[in-house]
Protein backbone atom coordinates (compact mmCIF):
# COMPACT_ATOMS: atom_id res chain seq x y z
CA UNK A 1 0.00 0.00 0.00
CA UNK A 2 1.63 3.54 -1.30
CA UNK A 3 1.50 5.87 1.09
CA UNK A 4 -0.57 8.91 1.13
CA UNK A 5 -0.11 12.31 2.34
CA UNK A 6 -2.62 13.28 5.06
CA UNK A 7 -4.01 16.78 5.66
CA UNK A 8 -2.77 18.70 9.09
CA UNK A 9 -6.02 17.63 10.77
CA UNK A 10 -6.11 14.31 9.53
CA UNK A 11 -8.49 14.01 7.05
CA UNK A 12 -8.91 11.17 4.41
CA UNK A 13 -11.54 12.57 2.29
CA UNK A 14 -9.59 15.97 1.88
CA UNK A 15 -6.69 14.06 0.77
CA UNK A 16 -8.96 12.16 -1.81
CA UNK A 17 -10.66 15.19 -2.67
CA UNK A 18 -7.52 17.06 -3.50
CA UNK A 19 -5.87 14.18 -5.35
CA UNK A 20 -8.93 13.75 -7.50
CA UNK A 21 -9.70 17.66 -8.43
CA UNK A 22 -12.37 17.11 -7.41
CA UNK A 23 -15.09 19.16 -5.16
CA UNK A 24 -17.57 17.60 -2.79
CA UNK A 25 -19.61 20.39 -0.74
CA UNK A 26 -22.43 17.96 0.74
CA UNK A 27 -19.99 16.10 2.74
CA UNK A 28 -17.99 19.17 3.84
CA UNK A 29 -21.24 20.64 4.82
CA UNK A 30 -22.01 17.45 6.61
CA UNK A 31 -18.86 17.50 8.36
CA UNK A 32 -19.28 21.03 9.53
CA UNK A 33 -22.72 20.49 10.48
CA UNK A 34 -21.91 17.44 12.39
CA UNK A 35 -18.87 19.25 14.67
CA UNK A 36 -21.64 21.79 14.80
CA UNK A 37 -24.31 19.22 16.88
CA UNK A 38 -21.93 17.33 18.53
CA UNK A 39 -20.48 20.85 20.05
CA UNK A 40 -23.94 21.14 21.54
CA UNK A 41 -24.37 17.49 22.84
CA UNK A 42 -21.23 17.86 24.82
CA UNK A 43 -21.95 20.72 26.27
CA UNK A 44 -24.96 20.06 27.49
CA UNK A 45 -24.15 16.74 28.54
CA UNK A 46 -20.71 17.57 30.21
CA UNK A 47 -20.38 16.13 33.63
CA UNK A 48 -24.08 14.85 33.82
CA UNK A 49 -23.52 11.24 32.38
CA UNK A 50 -23.03 8.60 35.68
CA UNK A 51 -20.48 6.22 36.33
CA UNK A 52 -20.40 3.01 34.77
CA UNK A 53 -22.67 4.48 32.05
CA UNK A 54 -21.97 6.56 28.67
CA UNK A 55 -24.75 8.01 26.18
CA UNK A 56 -23.93 6.86 22.62
CA UNK A 57 -25.35 8.35 19.66
CA UNK A 58 -25.63 6.58 16.24
CA UNK A 59 -25.99 7.16 12.90
CA UNK A 60 -25.32 10.32 10.96
CA UNK A 61 -23.79 12.39 13.35
CA UNK A 62 -21.49 9.70 14.61
CA UNK A 63 -20.54 8.82 10.32
CA UNK A 64 -19.88 12.71 10.50
CA UNK A 65 -22.95 13.06 7.84
CA UNK A 66 -25.42 15.14 9.96
CA UNK A 67 -27.75 17.30 7.63
CA UNK A 68 -31.00 19.44 7.97
CA UNK A 69 -32.96 16.12 7.86
CA UNK A 70 -31.09 13.49 10.19
CA UNK A 71 -32.14 11.33 12.79
CA UNK A 72 -31.48 11.25 16.08
CA UNK A 73 -30.61 7.50 17.58
CA UNK A 74 -28.91 7.22 21.21
CA UNK A 75 -28.89 5.03 24.28
CA UNK A 76 -27.54 5.09 27.31
CA UNK A 77 -25.19 2.07 27.71
CA UNK A 78 -24.96 0.91 31.04
CA UNK A 79 -21.91 -1.30 32.02
CA UNK A 80 -22.23 -2.11 35.69
CA UNK A 81 -24.72 -2.73 38.59
CA UNK A 82 -28.11 -1.32 38.02
CA UNK A 83 -29.52 1.45 39.75
CA UNK A 84 -32.97 3.19 39.80
CA UNK A 85 -31.78 6.14 38.78
CA UNK A 86 -30.19 4.73 35.39
CA UNK A 87 -34.26 5.22 34.67
CA UNK A 88 -34.49 8.94 35.38
CA UNK A 89 -31.29 9.60 33.57
CA UNK A 90 -32.76 8.36 30.47
CA UNK A 91 -35.81 10.32 31.49
CA UNK A 92 -33.66 13.60 31.56
CA UNK A 93 -31.47 12.87 28.23
CA UNK A 94 -34.77 12.07 25.84
CA UNK A 95 -36.43 15.55 27.68
CA UNK A 96 -32.76 17.48 26.92
CA UNK A 97 -32.73 16.08 23.57
CA UNK A 98 -36.24 17.26 22.44
CA UNK A 99 -35.44 20.97 23.94
CA UNK A 100 -31.83 20.60 21.64
CA UNK A 101 -34.24 20.36 18.50
CA UNK A 102 -32.79 16.83 18.26
CA UNK A 103 -35.42 14.28 16.40
CA UNK A 104 -36.76 11.76 18.04
CA UNK A 105 -35.30 7.94 17.97
CA UNK A 106 -37.26 5.76 15.42
CA UNK A 107 -40.60 3.59 16.53
CA UNK A 108 -38.67 0.54 15.94
CA UNK A 109 -37.44 0.61 20.55
CA UNK A 110 -33.93 -0.26 19.21
CA UNK A 111 -32.91 3.34 20.14
CA UNK A 112 -33.90 5.98 22.99
CA UNK A 113 -33.49 3.68 25.59
CA UNK A 114 -31.57 2.22 28.05
CA UNK A 115 -29.36 -0.90 27.43
CA UNK A 116 -27.20 -2.98 30.18
CA UNK A 117 -23.43 -4.87 28.54
CA UNK A 118 -24.54 -7.80 29.33
CA UNK A 119 -26.64 -9.44 26.13
CA UNK A 120 -24.53 -7.33 24.06
CA UNK A 121 -21.39 -8.60 24.80
CA UNK A 122 -22.47 -12.30 25.70
CA UNK A 123 -25.88 -13.19 23.29
CA UNK A 124 -23.88 -13.14 19.80
CA UNK A 125 -25.61 -15.84 18.54
CA UNK A 126 -28.01 -17.96 19.28
CA UNK A 127 -32.01 -17.50 20.14
CA UNK A 128 -31.28 -14.94 22.47
CA UNK A 129 -29.55 -12.80 19.79
CA UNK A 130 -32.63 -10.40 18.97
CA UNK A 131 -32.39 -8.30 16.00
CA UNK A 132 -32.27 -5.42 18.24
CA UNK A 133 -29.11 -6.80 20.39
CA UNK A 134 -27.54 -7.56 17.31
CA UNK A 135 -28.14 -3.92 15.47
CA UNK A 136 -26.57 -2.16 18.89
CA UNK A 137 -23.88 -4.59 19.07
CA UNK A 138 -22.74 -4.22 15.48
CA UNK A 139 -23.49 -0.36 15.59
CA UNK A 140 -21.73 0.44 18.31
CA UNK A 141 -18.75 -1.07 16.21
CA UNK A 142 -19.45 0.63 13.17
CA UNK A 143 -21.08 4.22 13.80
CA UNK A 144 -21.03 5.24 17.38
CA UNK A 145 -19.88 8.38 18.95
CA UNK A 146 -19.80 8.31 22.74
CA UNK A 147 -20.86 11.93 24.44
CA UNK A 148 -19.53 12.56 27.37
CA UNK A 149 -18.36 10.02 29.68
CA UNK A 150 -16.92 7.18 27.84
CA UNK A 151 -15.79 5.04 30.27
CA UNK A 152 -17.74 2.37 29.51
CA UNK A 153 -18.10 2.74 25.85
CA UNK A 154 -14.91 1.64 25.48
CA UNK A 155 -14.99 -1.16 28.03
CA UNK A 156 -17.92 -2.41 26.50
CA UNK A 157 -16.40 -2.00 22.32
CA UNK A 158 -13.07 -3.83 23.72
CA UNK A 159 -15.08 -6.55 25.48
CA UNK A 160 -17.24 -7.17 22.14
CA UNK A 161 -14.03 -6.91 19.65
CA UNK A 162 -12.40 -9.76 22.46
CA UNK A 163 -15.49 -11.86 22.28
CA UNK A 164 -15.21 -11.72 18.19
CA UNK A 165 -11.62 -12.67 18.38
CA UNK A 166 -11.14 -14.84 21.47
CA UNK A 167 -14.13 -17.07 20.14
CA UNK A 168 -12.53 -17.41 16.28
CA UNK A 169 -10.49 -20.62 16.00
CA UNK A 170 -9.63 -20.20 12.26
CA UNK A 171 -7.88 -16.98 12.58
CA UNK A 172 -4.18 -18.93 12.08
CA UNK A 173 -3.90 -22.18 10.01
CA UNK A 174 -1.89 -24.57 11.40
CA UNK A 175 1.05 -23.55 9.01
CA UNK A 176 0.83 -19.94 10.85
CA UNK A 177 -1.23 -18.36 7.93
CA UNK A 178 -3.31 -15.29 9.14
CA UNK A 179 -6.64 -15.32 7.48
CA UNK A 180 -9.49 -12.69 8.43
CA UNK A 181 -11.72 -12.13 11.75
CA UNK A 182 -14.30 -14.28 10.49
CA UNK A 183 -16.83 -14.31 13.54
CA UNK A 184 -16.78 -10.63 13.17
CA UNK A 185 -16.83 -11.04 9.64
CA UNK A 186 -20.02 -13.13 9.54
CA UNK A 187 -22.09 -11.05 12.08
CA UNK A 188 -21.54 -7.89 9.98
CA UNK A 189 -22.95 -10.31 7.09
CA UNK A 190 -25.62 -11.03 9.05
CA UNK A 191 -26.76 -7.40 10.47
CA UNK A 192 -26.50 -6.47 6.69
CA UNK A 193 -28.90 -9.12 5.44
CA UNK A 194 -31.15 -8.19 8.98
CA UNK A 195 -31.27 -4.69 7.55
CA UNK A 196 -32.32 -5.15 4.12
CA UNK A 197 -34.65 -8.20 5.73
CA UNK A 198 -36.41 -6.22 8.13
CA UNK A 199 -36.44 -3.30 5.30
CA UNK A 200 -39.39 -5.38 3.71
CA UNK A 201 -41.21 -6.54 6.83
CA UNK A 202 -41.26 -2.57 7.84
CA UNK A 203 -43.01 -1.74 4.26
CA UNK A 204 -45.77 -4.05 4.67
CA UNK A 205 -45.83 -3.38 8.73
CA UNK A 206 -46.02 0.15 7.77
CA UNK A 207 -48.09 -0.03 4.93
CA UNK A 208 -45.24 1.37 2.94
CA UNK A 209 -44.91 4.81 5.06
CA UNK A 210 -41.23 6.61 4.38
CA UNK A 211 -40.32 3.70 1.86
CA UNK A 212 -38.56 5.74 -0.07
CA UNK A 213 -36.35 7.27 2.08
CA UNK A 214 -36.03 4.10 4.36
CA UNK A 215 -34.79 2.85 0.35
CA UNK A 216 -32.26 5.09 -0.32
CA UNK A 217 -30.51 5.07 3.41
CA UNK A 218 -30.41 1.06 2.41
CA UNK A 219 -29.20 1.86 -0.88
CA UNK A 220 -26.49 4.23 0.50
CA UNK A 221 -25.52 4.69 4.08
CA UNK A 222 -26.45 1.00 5.33
CA UNK A 223 -24.08 -0.18 2.53
CA UNK A 224 -21.53 2.22 3.28
CA UNK A 225 -21.46 1.33 6.73
CA UNK A 226 -21.38 -2.37 5.75
CA UNK A 227 -19.02 -2.35 2.82
CA UNK A 228 -16.34 -0.75 5.95
CA UNK A 229 -16.90 -3.37 8.07
CA UNK A 230 -15.92 -5.50 5.57
CA UNK A 231 -12.95 -3.43 4.90
CA UNK A 232 -11.81 -3.49 8.41
CA UNK A 233 -11.70 -7.26 8.68
CA UNK A 234 -9.81 -7.24 5.71
CA UNK A 235 -7.37 -4.77 6.30
CA UNK A 236 -6.20 -7.14 9.28
CA UNK A 237 -4.74 -8.99 6.36
CA UNK A 238 -4.06 -6.48 4.02
CA UNK A 239 -2.40 -3.47 6.03
CA UNK A 240 1.16 -3.47 6.79
CA UNK A 241 0.64 -1.94 9.69
CA UNK A 242 -1.19 -4.99 11.13
CA UNK A 243 1.61 -7.25 10.35
CA UNK A 244 2.75 -6.93 14.27
CA UNK A 245 -0.80 -8.30 15.14
CA UNK A 246 -0.77 -10.68 12.35
CA UNK A 247 2.86 -11.87 13.79
CA UNK A 248 1.48 -11.97 17.19
CA UNK A 249 -1.38 -14.67 16.50
CA UNK A 250 1.28 -16.61 14.57
CA UNK A 251 3.55 -17.19 17.52
CA UNK A 252 3.79 -20.61 19.57
CA UNK A 253 2.06 -18.09 22.33
CA UNK A 254 -0.84 -16.68 20.12
CA UNK A 255 -1.26 -13.26 22.03
CA UNK A 256 -4.55 -11.46 20.32
CA UNK A 257 -3.62 -7.84 22.52
CA UNK A 258 -1.88 -6.48 19.00
CA UNK A 259 -4.96 -7.31 16.52
CA UNK A 260 -7.58 -5.85 19.01
CA UNK A 261 -5.41 -2.58 19.48
CA UNK A 262 -5.46 -2.60 15.75
CA UNK A 263 -8.82 -2.98 15.45
CA UNK A 264 -10.25 -0.47 17.63
CA UNK A 265 -7.86 2.23 15.74
CA UNK A 266 -9.98 0.63 12.40
CA UNK A 267 -12.83 0.95 14.55
CA UNK A 268 -11.91 5.29 14.95
CA UNK A 269 -12.79 5.81 11.54
CA UNK A 270 -15.46 6.99 10.44
CA UNK A 271 -16.76 4.91 7.51
CA UNK A 272 -16.60 7.17 4.73
CA UNK A 273 -12.78 8.03 5.55
CA UNK A 274 -12.55 4.19 6.04
CA UNK A 275 -13.56 4.00 2.13
CA UNK A 276 -11.55 6.53 0.91
CA UNK A 277 -8.68 4.89 2.50
CA UNK A 278 -9.35 1.56 0.48
CA UNK A 279 -9.30 3.97 -2.15
CA UNK A 280 -6.21 5.48 -1.72
CA UNK A 281 -4.17 2.47 -0.43
CA UNK A 282 -5.52 0.11 -2.68
CA UNK A 283 -4.82 2.03 -5.62
CA UNK A 284 -8.43 2.04 -6.82
CA UNK A 285 -8.79 3.63 -10.25
CA UNK A 286 -9.66 7.11 -10.26
CA UNK A 287 -13.09 6.27 -12.27
CA UNK A 288 -14.42 4.10 -9.56
CA UNK A 289 -13.17 6.68 -6.65
CA UNK A 290 -14.61 9.43 -8.39
CA UNK A 291 -17.91 6.99 -9.10
CA UNK A 292 -18.02 6.26 -5.10
CA UNK A 293 -17.99 9.78 -3.98
CA UNK A 294 -19.30 11.69 -6.70
CA UNK A 295 -22.75 9.73 -5.79
CA UNK A 296 -22.32 9.98 -1.86
CA UNK A 297 -21.96 13.73 -2.35
CA UNK A 298 -25.15 13.80 -4.28
CA UNK A 299 -26.95 11.47 -1.80
CA UNK A 300 -26.05 13.81 1.33
CA UNK A 301 -27.56 16.66 -0.65
CA UNK A 302 -30.36 14.97 -0.86
CA UNK A 303 -32.17 14.89 2.93
CA UNK A 304 -30.30 18.26 3.84
CA UNK A 305 -32.95 20.03 0.71
CA UNK A 306 -35.90 20.15 2.76
CA UNK A 307 -38.60 20.28 -0.71
CA UNK A 308 -36.62 16.87 -1.64
CA UNK A 309 -36.52 15.15 1.58
CA UNK A 310 -40.54 15.91 2.14
CA UNK A 311 -41.18 14.15 -1.33
CA UNK A 312 -39.14 11.19 -0.38
CA UNK A 313 -40.71 10.79 3.00
CA UNK A 314 -43.98 10.90 1.08
CA UNK A 315 -43.76 9.21 -2.18
CA UNK A 316 -44.48 5.33 -2.07
CA UNK A 317 -46.30 2.87 -4.26
CA UNK A 318 -46.58 4.00 -8.00
CA UNK A 319 -46.15 7.48 -7.15
CA UNK A 320 -42.14 6.22 -7.22
CA UNK A 321 -42.46 5.64 -10.86
CA UNK A 322 -43.03 9.16 -11.30
CA UNK A 323 -41.00 11.37 -8.64
CA UNK A 324 -38.06 12.85 -10.30
CA UNK A 325 -36.36 12.82 -6.50
CA UNK A 326 -36.65 9.22 -6.32
CA UNK A 327 -35.31 9.15 -9.79
CA UNK A 328 -32.09 10.93 -8.78
CA UNK A 329 -31.77 8.65 -5.68
CA UNK A 330 -32.08 5.74 -7.72
CA UNK A 331 -29.35 6.68 -10.50
CA UNK A 332 -26.80 7.89 -8.15
CA UNK A 333 -27.47 4.78 -5.93
CA UNK A 334 -26.31 2.70 -9.03
CA UNK A 335 -23.56 4.73 -9.62
CA UNK A 336 -23.22 3.95 -5.74
CA UNK A 337 -22.94 0.31 -6.10
CA UNK A 338 -20.70 -0.05 -9.38
CA UNK A 339 -18.13 1.88 -7.58
CA UNK A 340 -18.06 -0.70 -4.82
CA UNK A 341 -18.20 -3.64 -7.05
CA UNK A 342 -15.35 -2.18 -9.03
CA UNK A 343 -13.71 -1.66 -5.27
CA UNK A 344 -14.33 -5.09 -4.21
CA UNK A 345 -14.39 -7.16 -6.84
CA UNK A 346 -12.00 -5.69 -10.01
CA UNK A 347 -9.16 -3.48 -9.67
CA UNK A 348 -7.25 -5.43 -6.52
CA UNK A 349 -6.12 -8.71 -7.03
CA UNK A 350 -5.73 -9.14 -3.06
CA UNK A 351 -9.21 -7.34 -1.93
CA UNK A 352 -10.60 -9.60 -5.01
CA UNK A 353 -9.35 -12.68 -3.73
CA UNK A 354 -10.23 -11.92 0.07
CA UNK A 355 -14.24 -10.82 -1.12
CA UNK A 356 -14.48 -13.79 -2.99
CA UNK A 357 -12.91 -16.57 -0.67
CA UNK A 358 -14.85 -14.81 2.44
CA UNK A 359 -17.02 -12.82 1.46
CA UNK A 360 -19.64 -15.21 0.18
CA UNK A 361 -19.92 -18.41 1.75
Amino acid sequence: MPEHAKTPDGRWVDSLEREMGATWPAIRKARTTTEEKRSILRAAFKGKIAADTSLVVFGSIAREEFTSGSDSDWMLLVDGQAYPEHGDQRHTISTEMERLGFSEPGRSGVFGCMTGSHDIVHEIGGEDDTNSNTTRRVLLLLESLPIGNREAYDRVRCQILSRYLRDDRGLVRSDGTFRVPRFLLNDLTRYWRTVTVDFVYKQRAEGGEKWALRNAKLRMSRKLVFASGLLRCFFCHLDPAAAGAREALAAPKPDMTKLLTYLESELAQTPLELLVRASLELTAQRATARKLFDSYDRFLSVPDNSEKREVLAGVSGPEVATSAVWEEIRELSHDFHSGLLDLFFGENGALRELTIHYGLF
